[in-house]
């Protein structure tokens, strides 16, 4: 049977470079082995798509902001007339993030508006979590979720146990530029570790805030940013981590508001799959994968919280192996595109009848 052609329309960083959550939620895995034999698949940027079987629209993608609403219009017209089917995808909950912050620019309530129109015009949507299957239910109720997932064709196979790499334990952390705020909650809690064990814990940041501001609230403690370069596609940022990053403890402090609520465990994924074990928020995004003191240690949002469980995964180079490699294993069992891939084809098929044949 021939291959279906699948189109990703998706936005970009600088020079046309896939969003990073591009090549997670899409790009890899319609590109996965175990789908090869069923799909032909292109993306890119430009509202003149090619010829396809099916459109996948991701976020919202059309420049500039303020005329993308016309623009998807048009879009989704030359589909209904050509015969082809839309799914739109999103990843995290455009809809309240910095609703209370007029001030902000993005994303508005014109993007807003464009996030609603492609929930409610598109043949079928997917998501990322159960919560934002919830949160557009008013769009649209037949929301599809599929959970994230890592390729293992960037992560390689699963590292070998944990090892102490120093007589210095190394606390990281990565992120894009929104997390500022959920770095700031835990400032007190790591500030205070940093200064008790001068000498013996440092802290190394990848993204997460702007770096010169970061820099100055962590002044004269062991610290430093780390600079994977800047818009780099999400491929060679993995092999990057795989390289660069040594950590011995990584955090994922989130901040527990209505946008939050639809974020993903991607960081837990993306620390057990390097074999680093992990603090994490005690929210949603992480109480639902994390098992405290098995795969993690989970931390309610209270510098109290943060300061005890900081203290005894530093403090336990035993906890840390033992969190490392149950962490790894599950993900590298069960969290690959290797045995995860073939969900997309199933949520495209239930969307779509009968479209692979």
């Amino acid at each position: 049977m021939p291959k279906r052609r699948i189109h990703v329309l998706h936005g970009f960083y600088g020079t046309e470079i896939p969003y990073s959550c591009t090549y997670i939620r899409l790009l890899c895995p319609l590109s996965h082995p175990s789908l090869a034999e069923r799909i032909e698949l292109s993306h890119g940027t430009s509202e003149a798509i090619p010829d396809c079987d099916l459109l996948v629209v991701e976020r919202h993608t059309l420049w500039p902001y303020e005329r993308q609403l016309d623009g998807f219009v048009r879009v989704l017209s030359r589909c209904r007339r050509a015969g082809i089917p839309v799914v739109y995808e999103l990843d995290d909950n455009l809809l309240d993030l910095r609703r209370d912050e007029p001030w902000d620019s993005y994303p508005g309530d014109s993007l807003r508006g464009v996030v609603a129109f492609l929930a409610r015009q598109a043949d079928g949507m997917i998501v990322s979590t159960p919560f934002l299957a919830e949160r557009v239910r008013q769009l649209r109720g037949d929301a599809l979720v599929v959970p994230n997932a890592l390729d293992e064709r960037l992560f390689g196979s699963a590292p070998e146990p944990l090892e102490s790499r120093s007589a210095t334990v190394t606390i990281g952390y990565m992120g894009t530029l929104t997390h500022e705020a959920d770095l700031r909650m835990v400032l007190a809690p790591l500030r205070a570790l940093l200064r008790r064990h001068a000498g013996s814990v440092r802290l190394e940041l990848v993204g997460g805030a702007v770096g010169r501001r970061m820099a100055s609230l962590f002044e004269g403690l062991p610290f430093r940013m780390r600079e994977p370069g800047n818009e780099d596609p999400y491929p060679r940022f993995v092999s990057w981590m795989r390289q660069h990053l040594r950590w011995d403890v990584a955090i994922a402090p989130l901040v527990d508001d209505a946008f939050t609520r639809g974020k993903s465990d991607l960081k837990y994924l993306d620390y057990a799959a390097l074999g680093v074990p992990g603090v994490f928020s005690d929210v949603g995004a992480y109480r639902g994968t994390v098992r405290h003191r098995e795969t993690g240690l989970l931390a309610a949002n209270e510098p109290g919280a943060w300061a005890e469980a900081l203290e005894e995964i530093v403090g336990d180079g035993a906890l840390r192996a033992r969190l490392a490699a149950a962490a790894t294993a599950e993900v590298h069992g069960s969290r690959m595109l290797r045995t995860n891939a073939t969900l997309w084809r199933d949520a495209i098929e239930t969307i779509v009848p009968g479209f692979f044949g």
